[in-house]
């Protein structure tokens, strides 16, 4: 064998080696991400059949409901009110760690109706995040927060989970939800009515007055159409009064005390092409366990179980009130009634850890009493109906499903998935 056939077949056993090796490095690769997608559908496939099989308990109204709607439509009755003052001092004074109202206190349906009535003295643009929001103050000088209304009640937003702007009236329904589930995590909030013309551009400062533009026709008849400051402003998109320049939004509790806002380890990529870890790893809460402490992850798993109910998948940050979390921007909500993103229950189906309060409350409002308690309590609202049939069809829908996904993890954990923290 002479030296140049030795070069060629030293040359040719390089290659086959390197091929071998690369057909071993993608195979392993490949395999391993199609081991965890298969983990990822098979877990679908349990909670299929678990809703297939739900025990009669969940299925049929709990005795214990009735003792708790009659607490909440009391605590939550619309109630005529003296002196505003007094009652900005009591709502500033009640928030604890993360609870930002007490699950029971005569004043808040006075609250709520201060919230519903107070004059608009003075409004600015809210320039932070990325929808459009403005700064208002009311009589007594209490800061709220007003989102508009983009969308009618029964527009179905269509693409990814986090589609569209927000939904104005998803903000209110997150308030009574918290209310009813005792996650009393989100600011308090109602729906009201205003006036563009006489409530916000009158009492505008120079910059917002800038971005509301005022058109009239030949006989004219103004409109007026805000377009704000924000990430994703534009005079493009506005929102326009009608014909006596009103328009819908909500106000919005500011809650008091300092905020502290942390990266979701449950965050999306917000790219087509390109999944987080989380979506794709069955195991992803394994080391979660490990980094973060328990009352942190539980808080999380509770959010997770508040957000999968309303379709909320986008809370790719989330805020802290002394190191407890808060359930802030509800928005990104009720998008589209006919889907169920089930990833937003990753934290629960993964970690299968959940408090033992949040679990015995959910159960009591079994057999599609949630949406009924939530629409009595919200009938005062002057947005009433928040929300679409269809979506409280969705609602009672996404709770069995909850349901199921605690049955698989009990399977898993048994009762020690529960905790008391």
């Amino acid at each position: 064998m002479n030296k140049r056939t030795v070069i060629i077949a030293g040359i040719v056993a390089s290659l086959l080696g390197l091929a071998l090796g690369a057909n071993f490095y993608f195979m392993y690769y490949l395999n391993a991400e199609e081991g965890h997608l298969a983990s990822v559908r098979a877990l679908e496939n349990k909670i299929r059949h678990k809703m297939r099989h739900l025990k009669p308990a969940y299925l049929n109204r709990n005795p214990r409901f009735f003792m708790f709607r009659n607490k909440l439509l009391k605590n939550y009755k619309a109630a005529p009110y003296e002196n505003a003052s007094v009652l900005w001092d009591i709502a500033n004074w009640w928030p604890h760690e993360n609870e930002v109202y007490p699950l029971y206190d005569s004043s808040m349906g006075q609250l709520l109706e201060t919230l519903r009535r107070e004059p608009i003295t003075r409004v600015s643009n809210l320039g932070r995040g990325t929808q459009l929001k403005l700064l208002m103050r009311l009589s007594q000088q209490q800061k709220v927060i007003f989102k508009p209304q983009w969308y009618p009640r029964d527009e179905v937003i269509e693409g990814m989970v986090y589609s569209g702007k927000d939904r104005h009236t998803a903000e209110v329904y997150a308030f009574f939800l918290g209310a009813v589930l005792d996650l009393r995590w989100t600011p308090i909030v109602v729906g009201r009515v205003v006036n563009l013309k006489k409530e916000i551009y009158r009492n505008g400062d120079q910059e917002l007055q800038n971005t509301i533009n005022i058109e009239a026709d030949d006989d004219g008849n103004e409109t007026y159409c805000l377009y704000g400051k924000c990430h994703y402003c534009n005079e493009e998109e506005t929102v326009c009064g009608d014909e006596k320049h009103n328009i819908e939004g909500v106000l919005i509790y500011i809650v008091p005390g300092t905020l502290a806002k942390r990266r979701s380890p449950w965050q999306r990529t917000y790219k087509d092409d390109k999944r987080a870890p989380w979506e794709d790893d069955i195991n992803y809460c394994k080391s979660l366990k490990n980094k973060m402490e328990t009352i942190r992850l539980l808080d999380l798993i509770d959010v997770a179980i508040f957000d999968y109910l309303i379709q909320n998948g986008d809370r790719h940050h989330y805020e802290t009130r002394e190191e407890r979390v808060v359930l802030i921007d509800n928005g990104k909500s009720f998008g589209n009634p006919n889907k169920d993103h089930l990833d937003i229950l990753a934290p629960l189906y993964q970690c299968c850890l959940l408090r033992k309060s949040t679990w015995d409350r959910l159960q009591v409002f079994s057999g599609g009493v949630l949406t009924e308690i939530v629409d009595r309590l919200s009938k005062q609202d002057a947005l009433y109906p928040l929300i679409t049939d269809k979506h409280k069809k969705g609602v009672e829908r996404r709770l069995l499903v909850i349901y199921a996904v605690v049955e698989h993890c009990m399977d898993i954990e048994g009762d020690k998935m529960f905790k008391t923290l």
